[in-house]
């Protein structure tokens, strides 16, 4: 019995966007609940220039030492690598500019958000021509996974599920009485450790199939459609994982059907999960006031 060559091809990129949409949706949670949102956004972007110098480093490395050109899964480990080495620089930043007299958080996070596209952009520009174009940095490649990516996002998502069973209860006292949580002894850096750890990992493993820009709308949006009418945060973290690998799902067929960018395709129907939640909320509202 022959199988189908169309599925054969699709079943990397199923897996990667199962396993991405359930990790998404679960960090997204924790991030929504310790208000971890405008966070990450900016260091969605800051993600983009360690990339870009992850695949520099290989390029470099393929010629001067292995004397050949970087192949794909080379590439593939290096991008994550840099990537995750970037945000550690930005988050250091950006917890150094929220320190900073008269200076918000949103405005910190605005700073790094906006410095780390520039200079993606810039890195982009002074390494040309490189490997890898500049838009599979931006919205990725679903159907261009590989065994790494999907084994990188599969990993991720093991360990927050064992952070969150094992320390939950914690993070979840920290974020609703962090003075409560300091006063009772426990250490506030190791809650904002593992929070910002897990937010900077699972940007760094969604890069490869939706780029540096488009996570944001996949971590979100879930978290945030069901934030308003889930009754408890065990309902919102079993929820939004759900609905995070669902929407990726529906994002994978329809921008394989219509021959659209997958990940774009992705992150609109994220959004389009939220507007409808949104709107949901808002008839039921104006039933129950007539």
């Amino acid at each position: 019995m022959r199988s189908n060559p169309s599925l054969s091809l699709l079943m990397l990129p199923l897996v990667e966007v199962v396993l991405m949409g359930l990790l998404a949706g679960l960090v997204g949670a924790v991030a929504l609940v310790h208000r971890r949102i405008f966070f990450t956004e900016s260091l969605t972007h800051a993600t983009f220039p360690g990339a870009i110098l992850g695949v520099v480093v290989a390029s470099w490395f393929s010629r001067a030492v292995l004397e050949q050109r970087a192949d794909f899964e080379l590439l593939s480990v290096m991008v994550l690598v840099g990537a995750a080495l970037m945000c550690l620089p930005m988050t250091w930043l950006m917890r150094w500019l929220s320190q900073v007299p008269g200076l918000s958080s949103q405005s910190a996070a605005g700073i790094v958000l906006t410095l780390g596209f520039a200079l993606g952009y810039f890195l982009n520009s002074w390494f040309k021509p490189l490997p890898l174009k500049v838009d599979s940095f931006l919205t990725g490649s679903v159907l261009n996974v590989g065994l790494v990516d999907v084994a990188a996002v599969a990993v991720v998502l093991v360990v927050a599920v064992a952070v969150l069973v094992v320390g939950g209860r914690r993070l979840t006292f920290y974020s609703f009485d962090a003075l409560g949580y300091r006063a009772s002894g426990l250490s506030a850096t190791w809650a904002e450790t593992l929070i910002l750890g897990l937010v900077c990992a699972t940007i760094v493993v969604l890069i490869p199939a939706v780029g540096t820009i488009l996570p944001i709308a996949l971590i979100a949006a879930p978290a945030a459609s069901l934030a308003p009418s889930t009754r408890s945060i065990r309902h919102l973290m079993l929820g939004a994982p759900l609905l995070g690998a669902a929407t990726a799902l529906a994002g994978l067929w329809l921008g394989v059907h219509l021959s659209l960018s997958v990940g774009g395709v992705i992150a609109t129907a994220a959004g389009v999960v939220y507007l409808l939640s949104a709107g949901a909320r808002w008839c039921v509202r104006r039933s129950a006031r007539h």
